[in-house]
């Protein structure tokens, strides 16, 4: 039987949305995050915590998360404020135990922390988490500190990359400068047989994941294809922010569905696009930690986010790409086979890029992330 004409177009358009193809005419873009700036609810907090507060939590909430889930929460008292997660916003298919979260997590502290140096307050944190699953993880405590100058274009221009990437190896120098004298960052050029093992093991591990249905439902509730969705939700990923622009972005947009992130075209061409992307980077950052407890993924992921706020700077472009760390058998064996002596908690494909641009994916109203302890 042949295949209807929406399935006909429904293929077509699959295959130019996995290998990023008609990516022009700007016109037919869609929601970015410079449609809402700092969002609906900052006004609102101007009057209640003054204007340099309420920067310090824009700033803080533009730190990436996996499907950009922004899974942080905070609840203000006075000088006194806790970050925490919304359970609303785990992804409990690829991160069961919220290890992605809580690096997420980090990243958004030492955004906050960032942020608040520039306007004189200082952040002193503490992590209170038992569990992964505790509502209430990190503990701030504000004061007034002499302005850092810290450039906060840093905070809104970091951007997550897919390619395409450079093959050459990353500079000795670059790297140093990457990391900055922080701990727990391996580099595996692409010759290395480390980053030959991550190259066909993240291909596998994607092989494999794309079959789990709850993997599959997981992602597409969190993918927004219409206009509409995006500015209701302001959170997970957007065609914008996949990379989906010109005619295929407007074509995803309008008749792109639930359904078609389900289908076995769109899970085949998935797994496509990431042997083409392996083939063509400058090797793997592997970010690691002394353990997984709470306090230890979010350390590290303060130490990931002070890395990415660099790479622009450097014409160097990182993609996340754990699924290796998200599957069977490949998740218990990444340790030996990279002869790391710590806890891998990030894999990053990386490379030198001419692409950058202006990051577009959207931000939640400051009013979904923030409360105020009662009493």
């Amino acid at each position: 039987m042949g295949l209807s004409r929406r399935q006909f177009l429904v293929r077509t358009a699959t295959c130019a949305v996995l290998f990023g193809l008609a990516p022009g005419l700007s016109a037919c873009n869609g929601v970015i995050r410079h449609d809402s700036r700092k969002g609906e609810a900052y006004d609102a907090l101007l009057g209640a915590i003054g204007q340099e507060r309420t920067d310090m939590l824009w700033y803080a909430s533009l730190a990436p998360s996996s499907h950009n889930v922004q899974p942080w929460t905070v609840i203000i008292d006075s000088d006194r404020w806790t970050i925490g997660s919304a359970s609303s916003r785990w992804l409990p298919a690829v991160d069961p135990e919220n290890r992605e979260m809580l690096l997420s997590v980090g990243a958004f502290v030492e955004n906050l922390t960032l942020a608040g140096s520039r306007f004189g307050i200082g952040v002193r944190s503490r992590v209170i988490a038992q569990s992964p699953n505790d509502p209430e993880l990190v503990e701030l405590q504000l004061s007034k500190v002499s302005p850092s100058g810290y450039p906060l274009e840093r905070l809104e221009k970091r951007m997550t990359l897919r390619g395409p990437f450079q093959s050459q190896e990353i500079e000795a120098s670059d790297f140093s400068s990457l990391i900055d004298g922080d701990e727990g960052f391996f580099y595996f050029p692409p010759a290395s047989l480390e980053a030959a093992w991550l190259d066909e093991a993240t291909i596998a591990a994607n092989r494999q994941q794309v079959k789990r249905q709850d993997v599959a439902s997981e992602l597409a509730s969190w993918i927004r294809w219409s206009d509409a969705d995006a500015r209701q939700y302001r959170n997970g990923l957007t065609p914008e922010s996949m990379g989906i622009t010109g005619l295929t972005g407007w074509y995803v947009r309008n008749f792109y569905g639930r359904d078609d992130v389900l289908n076995q075209d769109f899970r085949k061409n998935t797994v496509n696009r990431v042997v083409s992307q392996v083939a063509e980077s400058g090797g793997w950052i592997v970010v690691t930690s002394d353990n997984g407890t709470p306090s230890a993924l979010i350390q590290a992921g303060r130490r990931f986010e002070r890395m990415l706020l660099k790479a622009r700077g450097l014409s160097i472009g990182i993609h996340p790409m754990s699924q290796v760390l998200e599957e069977a058998p490949w998740k218990r064996d990444v340790r030996d086979a990279l002869k790391v002596q710590k806890s891998p908690q990030l894999l990053l494909r990386v490379g030198y890029t001419r692409d950058y641009t202006d990051p577009v994916s959207v931000r939640m109203p400051l009013d979904r992330v923030v409360s105020f302890r009662a009493g």
